[in-house]
């Protein structure tokens, strides 16, 4: 293996793959084979004689974990272990269902996702009575997570002497304990509880401890507070521990992420071995010129200065167009000159925008133009109603305790179970502390409720534990056609969806077609399994790049991803940098190491568009262009 690292690294990797014990930190510029260094530090590690098992890796995304797991497999030309690369939140998951019975969960728990927390907070909120009160469920949400995130604390929040504060604490108290009694769990949670289970049992944490001797920490930057304390639980003893990142590209501060993590690390572990990356595999050189010029204007960061070798390339492209409706006009052109001239596909083509909203001009003029393309972290494929719906079925038959996925299907197709017989269902398990599912078992007993009723809340359960039953030995696949079609969801679908019907049929059926193909990937894997799967899927995770479609994405969804040429539209003060970073010096260089990671994702064309006029909140508004405009260029633009 000595000649396989020698020839296919650079002096500075090198370095980094072999450095064994005590802790490193690896500060890996954009393009500067930041995953290569890591699958070949595990290839290394193991074939030092270090076990597989003893190696945990922590990444952000499905992709990069696969992605590193498959490469590292590859150089040792055998597989290795699943619990090799993970995610944050599926090593999480992983602990939990090992050992969350310590805190008084089942270990068939259930993740809710977004939507799902938004119902159990909606709950929370009635149950307080406060539907009139300050925070919409929405925004309490939003705010819950927030602070679960920067601060770390385990399930509460901090009382402090605000009115809006104290009735977010009692809102947070009831939401958990909704979760709780419907033996669930948010996405926060998968790295909370794992935490406080460490905290408060030392002989849970030396176990953890013991077992993974070499932690490797992928995108260090983006660690929020209880990931920094998870990592550091984790390494407290034997302390060999590798992070790479970049300061650079802290990007997600707006979801608790801390750059002082990563630029404090040799205060945390003292002796720290410290290595830079600063050879670009990715960009040409005036593309990197630009990247270098824009981030020396932030003071948060350490000092580093890309350089490629693969020539001077292209100038980066500036047009500023009369208005918006120009401004989607120049990008598709731009576009169809570069697949015509440059030979380019569409998917090697990206247009990153600061803001969703942004996307809806641009679409409008590729559609009319017929260029294929697909939109990045829109609706994503799991939180469209009619899978949500089907995935509620198989999450009640997993776990028949929670209540946000019976009440979403319940009625769903109708049952004729309004809402006031749900009221007198979830009364009557209050009383006799049964779960809404218990109760609907015994329907019989629900003397206000009609009798026509009570036989449809009998007939509804009987159908689930019969599918239940079948769960045990049907594949999820067949078990899901099962459902649907005793359900008559396609029907109801036709008769409630009749425009696009087809289309929702269609995403059931690639449902059923992820599941296939998951099982095949896992002969061993069960409902359970298939379930966590979907649950801690990222946007980046479903982008598809061996199809030849235009990418259209936020800057925020374009980490980690890269390609042949880059249009960044919307380079106006108020946009990006975005309205709520102007007036505060943090989230200013967080809007400036955004604009650099999308800069950074271009390897051969960069162009960057603003617009003089732009339609905003049903107004024309004439803005100032983008200060990072001329903080990237300078004699480089074209």
């Amino acid at each position: 293996m000595k000649s396989v690292f020698e020839e296919n690294l650079n002096p500075e990797q090198l370095e980094a793959v072999k450095h064994i014990d005590g802790p490193l930190s690896v500060i890996a510029g954009a393009g500067s084979g930041k995953t290569r260094v890591i699958t070949y530090r595990v290839a290394y590690l193991i074939d030092q004689g270090i076990k597989p098992n003893r190696i945990l890796g922590l990444t952000f995304t499905n992709k990069a974990a696969g992605e590193m797991r498959q490469r590292a497999s590859s150089l040792l030309g055998r597989p290795l272990p699943p619990p090799l690369m993970r995610t944050f939140h599926s090593f999480g998951v992983r602990v939990l269902r090992n050992e969350i019975q310590h805190l008084g969960y089942t270990k068939r728990f259930v993740i809710y996702d977004e939507d799902d927390s938004v119902r159990a907070i909606k709950e929370a909120i009635k149950s307080l009575k406060l539907e009139k009160g300050p925070f919409s469920p929405k925004e309490a949400r939003v705010a819950i997570s927030r602070e679960k995130n920067e601060v770390g604390l385990d399930r509460s929040l901090p009382l402090r002497k605000s009115s809006h504060l104290t009735l977010l604490r009692a809102i947070s108290e009831s939401y958990h304990s909704i979760l709780k009694r419907n033996n669930a769990v948010d996405f926060d949670d998968l790295i909370l509880l794992p935490l406080r289970l460490f905290e408060d049992y030392p002989r849970v944490l030396r176990s953890y401890q013991k077992r993974y001797r070499y932690v490797l920490v992928d995108e260090y930057q983006d660690t929020n507070a209880p990931q920094y304390r998870l990592v550091k639980m984790l390494c407290r003893g034997h302390k060999n521990i590798c992070v790479v990142g970049d300061p650079d590209q802290s990007i997600y501060r707006w979801r608790g992420s801390d750059i002082r993590n990563i630029l404090n690390f040799e205060k945390d572990f003292p002796g720290a071995r410290k290595i830079v990356l600063e050879q670009n595999y990715r960009s040409t050189t005036l593309i990197l010129d630009a990247a270098n010029s824009l981030i020396r204007n932030n003071s948060q960061r350490s000092t580093k200065n890309l350089r490629s070798l693969l020539g001077e390339g292209e100038k980066v492209h500036l047009f500023i167009a009369e208005d918006y409706e120009i401004e989607a006009d120049f990008v598709v052109s731009t576009i169809q000159k570069l697949v015509q001239k440059q030979k380019l596909k569409y998917r090697d083509i990206a247009v990153f925008y600061r803001t969703h909203a942004q996307s809806r001009i641009i679409e409008e003029y590729l559609l009319a133009e017929k260029v294929p393309y697909a939109v990045v972290g829109g609706v994503s494929f799991y939180r469209r109603k009619e899978i949500k719906d089907i995935v509620a079925y198989l999450r009640i038959i997993a776990s028949p305790s929670d209540l946000i996925s019976l009440l979403r299907i319940i009625n769903v197709p109708s049952r004729k179970i309004g809402k006031v017989t749900l009221d007198k269902l979830a009364a009557a398990s209050l009383k006799k502390r049964l779960t809404m599912y218990e109760m609907a078992k015994e329907a019989d007993s629900l003397t206000k409720v009609s009798p026509s009723t009570r036989k449809t809340l009998k007939s509804f359960v009987q159908m689930m534990d019969e599918f239940r039953e079948k769960a045990k030995s049907t594949p999820t696949d067949e078990l899901t056609k099962e459902i649907i079609a005793r359900i008559g969801y396609y029907e109801m679908l036709k008769k409630s969806f009749p425009e696009d019907a087809e289309d929702r049929i269609d995403n059931l059926r690639e449902l059923i077609d992820t599941m296939t193909s998951f099982l095949e990937d896992n002969p061993d894997a069960g409902l359970d399994d298939f379930l966590e799967r979907i649950s801690l899927i990222s946007d980046v995770d479903t982008w598809e790049d061996e199809k030849n479609l235009v990418s259209l994405m936020t800057v925020h969804n374009s980490k980690g991803l890269e390609f042949d040429a880059v249009v960044i539209v919307g380079l106006e003060e108020g946009i990006f940098p975005h309205i709520n970073s102007l007036d505060d010096h943090d989230k200013l260089e967080e809007e400036r190491r955004l604009c650099y990671v999308g800069a950074t994702r271009a390897k051969r064309f960069l162009y960057l568009t603003a617009a003089e006029s732009r339609l905003r909140h049903g107004e024309y508004q004439a803005n100032e262009e983008s200060r990072f405009i001329s903080e990237l260029l300078d004699d480089r633009c074209d």
